[in-house]
């Protein structure tokens, strides 16, 4: 690139000067302008340096995080090799979502190493000049800091590592002579992928309670797509045996694997929590339902619209709920304990606040009341049962995860506070 170029993203030319690699990438300098960025940070170790870019478009506030490994330092230049990148991107819940940096580091060869030479530095100050391989002039300050801000972290090691779920032989020896009652994990929609319970799972074994998750995949809950074709489903007559096989089964899976005659705590989240009273009712044999002693349910929408609400004539779970409800209301079984634990975290609003007008938006389909106080997704009263204890925290959220229908996992939300994190005000009801 020569002397004055324009590197804007929109400009064909500064993507012609990328590609032949002599000018920095287009989209980077869309997200990197100097009025959208609010500030740009190295971290160096004597092994990696990392670039964290913070910038804002609009309504979009974030970060980019352009990681590299250290190659050489010779005098004042750093050589080093890009190895990946990804945004974080603010959404709900005072929470961040990971989107990857759309630049093949990989397929760069050379072109993927860069250099950064330091050409003036006032110690006093902590001022450091810096002159970059692609002709970009920097001007850092040294700040008296030793960690990585948390979220940059947790979005690295989540794109370092790959997650798989527990094999059954690695389940077995992490449950290994914990003393307590084994809790068998319901997820929630679209839940149960590897990664979702895992910080959920060590909590509760550090606690004393071996942990089995109903183990679910994307294509298991695409099957029920299937639903969707069939008269049931147009009249709203939807049964969970029928509609949801997949999960019956993977209950019936984590319960096989506990072992017999264990007795076991059902731990329901969102919709787990009529899924699972539904298994209790018409799956688990006798059996294996009088070994279940206690039921517990974070965030689950336990209540079907009023069927004199307008939003009861367009049931999202199109009858599965109230099928539910019908046959084994509240806390049904007389020998099982049952606890929900809701959260008034967000208030329903419609103003300019996205958490606000989610809630709204959530709460509304769910009751028929938009204006009432919830986890963001499932309202206090819809939340809990009849006849079961009840547990109302200040100030968690829905889930600490943003379903993906169709991805191998689901995508977190990085510094979202769910009720895992509050698991000290609820953990006795196990």
């Amino acid at each position: 690139a020569e002397a004055g170029d324009n590197v804007d993203f929109f400009d064909p030319n500064s993507w012609k000067n990328y590609i032949a690699g002599t000018g920095p990438s287009p989209f980077q300098s869309l997200i990197t302008g100097s009025g959208r960025v609010n500030g740009l940070t190295q971290w160096l170790t004597p092994e990696d340096f990392d670039n964290v870019v913070q910038f804002k478009i609009g309504p979009i506030d974030g970060k980019l995080v352009v990681k590299a490994s250290l190659e050489n330092v010779n005098d004042n230049k750093r050589t080093f090799r890009f190895r990946r990148g990804f945004f974080l991107l603010k959404t709900v819940w005072g929470s961040s979502i990971t989107l990857p940096y759309p630049v093949p580091f990989n397929l760069l060869g050379d072109r993927a190493i860069g250099w950064l030479d330091t050409i003036g530095y006032d110690e006093e100050s902590g001022f450091r000049a810096a002159l970059g391989n692609k002709g970009t002039r920097f001007v850092f300050k040294q700040r008296m800091e030793t960690d990585i801000p948390a979220d940059v972290a947790i979005a690295s090691k989540i794109y370092s590592n790959t997650v798989e779920h527990e094999t059954d032989a690695e389940e077995r020896a992490n449950n290994e002579g914990l003393p307590k009652r084994s809790v068998i994990i319901c997820p929630q929609q679209f839940g149960g992928k590897p990664g979702d319970y895992t910080a959920l799972t060590a909590q509760l074994r550090d606690r004393g309670h071996p942990v089995l998750l109903a183990r679910l995949s994307a294509l298991d809950w695409l099957s029920i797509t299937k639903s969707a074709f069939t008269e049931a489903y147009l009249k709203g007559e939807l049964e969970p045996s029928v509609a949801l096989p997949f999960y019956m089964n993977a209950i019936n899976d984590a319960v096989g694997r506990m072992g017999d005659g264990k007795e076991f705590t059902i731990l329901s989240h969102s919709i787990g929590g009529w899924v699972a009273r539904a298994w209790l009712g018409e799956v688990a044999d006798e059996d294996v339902r009088r070994r279940c002693k206690r039921y517990v349910s974070l965030g689950t929408p336990h209540l079907a619209p009023p069927e004199d609400s307008i939003v009861s004539k367009v049931d999202q779970t199109r009858g599965l709920l109230k099928y539910v409800n019908d046959r084994w209301p509240g806390a049904h079984w007389e020998d099982i304990k049952y606890t929900c634990i809701a959260s008034k975290g967000v208030a329903g609003e419609v103003k300019l606040n996205l958490d606000s007008i989610l809630g709204y938006t959530s709460y509304f389909a769910l009751i028929g009341e938009g204006g009432v106080e919830g986890d963001g997704i499932t309202p206090v009263k819809a939340a809990l049962l009849e006849g079961a204890e009840s547990i109302v925290l200040e100030d968690v959220y829905h889930a600490d995860v943003l379903p993906n229908p169709i991805g191998g996992r689901n995508t977190k939300l990085i510094g979202c506070r769910w009720y895992a994190d509050k698991i000290d005000e609820w953990v006795g009801a196990l």
